[in-house]
C-alpha cells in the first residue's frame, strides 16, 4: 500500500514539474497547419487551401509550410464582423 502511494506521489510530482515547465516556456512565434487546424476547427485541409491560395501567410520550412503567429492573428482578427 505505502509502495503505491509512494509511486502515485512521484508520478503526481511528475506531472506538476512537466506543467511548471511547460508555464515557463516561451509564447510560441509559429505553428504547423495541423496545429492550426486545432486552433481554430477548420480543417486541416482548408488550412492548407487558405495557405496556397494566400490568405493566410506562412514561410516555407523544406517542405513544411510555418504560419508565424503574428500571420494567424492577423487572419482571424480579418474575420471579426459586429454583431
Amino acid at each position: 500500500m505505502n509502495a503505491e502511494i509512494l509511486g502515485l506521489l512521484n508520478e503526481l510530482l511528475d506531472r506538476v514539474k512537466r506543467l511548471e515547465k511547460a508555464a515557463s516556456a516561451p509564447p510560441r512565434q509559429a505553428w504547423k497547419p495541423s496545429e492550426v487546424s486545432k486552433l481554430t476547427g477548420v480543417s486541416y485541409d482548408t488550412v492548407l487551401d487558405l495557405i496556397h491560395a494566400g490568405e493566410i501567410g506562412y514561410v516555407p520550412a523544406g517542405r513544411m509550410h510555418v504560419v508565424p503567429d503574428a500571420e494567424l492573428q492577423r487572419w482571424l482578427s480579418r474575420g471579426i464582423t459586429a454583431a
